[in-house]
């Protein structure tokens, strides 16, 4: 199933490289400025790696000093942390650093592709700091080869290195990118650099990167080839950013190898929690807050865990210990800010950088025109949000006063979240082919090749930054209205759809609440008078059937992820929905599509707005 899409975006190096020259001369240089920098730079970093040696890793000298300015950068953000007072010291030595970088060898644009940790799964460089100076502290290494796997490795790498350059380590630091299929991942680098990790025998072998995921191969690949030069085991370390046992890889090199090397691993909470360097919250993270909102565990909606992104409800004023259960359930009943005269505040990880930057400011929008909750503030990539006191929609509530404000939100994102990149109707195609062979069968995957006639209709579409998610669940009853929840990062997130037409999210509305086609025509009807999107209902068909095809296929992962679990029952249940829906609409397009072909409809396609909405 493909559930996951391509990220990958084109870098304009130069471009980029003045924005961070821009970003390291700023006077404000506090701790948030020295973990974009490296961030930002380690996406430069890791695309340029990739356009100059797309075949075989050999760590020319351009690459070199590349990486020293990663490292550099790495510097800045250790004194930061630290706080040593050496942090202008070395923010000029990374100033100094960049704009020694000669342009004119770089490509001038490269690939890169989202650093998933930062953005998405609150991966925070800092836990890499730490676990450096953990392996210092039990080896005492004065010698370190530092590997990075492009591409968030790059990045985490860089502070890998510089933490141990900080000990007083000398460290030789590369970047290499694993190939192959994703399961059976290898690594390819020149016998040059063969030779130089040869030499270095004495040293011990850091691999850096965020993960392992499902296989482990990335790296145990690289641990392989490092163990073929003759490097001792025991020598070879894993920096990864959790700790399997390894039995479960679907990789047998990978759970071979993965216990021969110690991992060196430090986890957010002790980082942050245990640390308090954030307030102490009540972790509703993994579905947790359906405790909080649903009386009926029967009324849960399904879940994936991982994907759920961290939160936590602190209290305001901030007290020494976070709000309880009890405490917060009360609040529900109508209690007001309890006996300790405090407020619950959501706090939800959104991103380091300009990935929480960019989310604040699309929370700030949607709150002022009341579709959302008011965002309070961003630090450490969490965005505090007033925690609203609402109840959670079924499909069962749906009804004519919910379907004019969903139309409402729909139009203001559609006329305020407008996209340059254009919907890629191929990335959809690919999606729902391969969906629609494993969650149906090869026949269907075969008609849904009629689907191609839609391809102009939809490269026409107006590209918008959809909301991406409209679940029922999502959306609060809230007094006399509805407030619209996670709004600001859906569009995205590492899933599909990110930038497509606003008739995805019309789509999923009428599957997710199960409109009748009085509800449908009227939700159709008042967005597309409210948003001037007269060719909607052209578009319409094929989004139905692309949004069903991910939901299956999502729904379908879940389900053998979570097995037995009651999540893993619910998506199995949607499954299953979602599979005779999508039977459904093929086979209704289809037939119109058929219809329209015939010698009594000679205009074809163009007549399928009046006759799929007659359906």
């Amino acid at each position: 199933m493909l559930i996951y899409r391509d990220q990958k975006r084109p870098i304009a190096v130069r471009q980029t490289l003045a924005s961070l020259r821009g970003l390291a001369d700023s006077s404000a240089f506090d701790h948030d400025r020295a973990v974009e920098l490296l961030i930002e730079f380690g996406q430069l970093e890791a695309g340029i790696g990739d356009a100059l040696e797309p075949e075989m890793d050999s760590h020319g000298p351009i690459l070199c000093a590349v990486r020293q300015v990663g490292l550099t950068l790495g510097r800045v953000l250790y004194h930061s942390w630290r706080k040593t007072g050496e942090v202008e010291r070395w923010a000029q030595a990374s100033r100094r650093a960049l704009a020694r970088l000669d342009d004119s060898t770089l490509p001038e644009t490269v690939r890169a592709g989202v650093p998933e940790g930062y953005a998405y799964y609150a991966l925070y460089p800092e836990m890499y700091l730490e676990s450096a100076e953990r392996f210092f502290r039990e080896t005492r290494s004065r010698q370190a080869v530092v590997i990075g796997l492009r591409n968030i490795g790059t990045s985490l790498s860089a502070v890998v290195g510089a933490t141990l350059q900080e000990c007083g380590c000398v460290v030789n630091a590369y970047t290499v990118r694993p190939r192959g299929h994703p399961f059976n991942r290898y690594v390819s680098v020149s016998p040059a650099l063969e030779h130089e990790w040869r030499e270095r025998e004495r040293a011990h072998f850091l691999i850096v990167d965020e993960g392992p995921g499902l296989s482990g191969s990335s790296f145990a690949c690289v641990a392989e080839k490092i163990s073929a030069l003759g490097i001792p085991d025991e020598r070879i370390e894993f920096f990864p950013s959790w700790e399997p046992d390894g039995a479960q890889f679907v990789s047998a090199s990978a759970r071979a190898r993965w216990s021969r090397h110690k991992n060196y691993t430090t986890s957010f909470e002790q980082v942050w929690i245990e640390s308090g360097q954030l307030a102490r919250g009540l972790d509703v993270s993994g579905g947790k807050w359906r405790e909080l909102l649903y009386r009926d565990m029967a009324d849960y909606p399904a879940v994936q865990p991982p994907h759920e992104r961290r939160k936590y409800l602190t209290t305001y004023p901030r007290t020494p210990s976070p709000l309880s259960w009890t405490e917060l359930q009360g609040q529900e009943r109508g209690e007001g800010a309890g006996e300790r005269g405090v407020r619950p505040v959501l706090r939800k990880f959104v991103g380091l950088g300009r990935f929480g930057r960019e989310r604040l400011a699309r929370a700030q929008v949607l709150a002022e025109a009341g579709y959302a909750p008011r965002p309070l503030g961003l630090a450490n990539g969490f965005l505090a949000m007033e925690f609203v006191r609402g109840q959670p929609l079924a499909p069962r509530d749906v009804n004519r006063e919910l379907l004019e404000p969903m139309a409402r939100y729909l139009a203001f994102v559609d006329r305020n979240f407008a996209a340059s990149q254009p919907c890629s109707f191929e990335l959809l195609m690919e999606m729902i082919r391969t969906n629609v062979a494993e969650g149906l069968g090869a026949e269907w995957r075969d008609r849904a090749e009629g689907l191609q006639q839609f391809k102009l209709i939809v490269e026409d579409a107006r590209p918008v930054m959809i909301d991406g998610r409209m679940l029922p669940h999502e959306w609060l009853k809230v007094g006399d209205g509805y407030l619209k929840t996670d709004g600001h990062d859906h569009c995205d997130d590492h899933f599909f759809p990110g930038i497509q037409n606003t008739a995805w999210d019309i789509a999923g509305t009428c599957v997710e609440f199960g409109l009748d086609a009085a509800q449908r025509d009227y939700l159709i009807d008042r967005y597309i008078e409210l948003a001037n999107d007269r060719g909607l209902a052209a578009r319409l068909p094929f989004y139905s059937i692309a949004y069903l095809a991910f939901r299956l296929g999502y729904a379908t992962m879940a389900a053998q992820t979570l097995g037995d679990a009651q999540d893993g029952e619910r998506f199995a249940r949607l499954a299953v929905r979602y599979a005779g829906l999508l039977k459904r609409e093929i086979g209704e397009t289809l037939r119109v599509m058929r219809l329209l072909r015939s010698r009594e409809n000679p205009k074809g396609l163009a007549q399928f707005l009046d006759i799929h909405s007659a359906l």
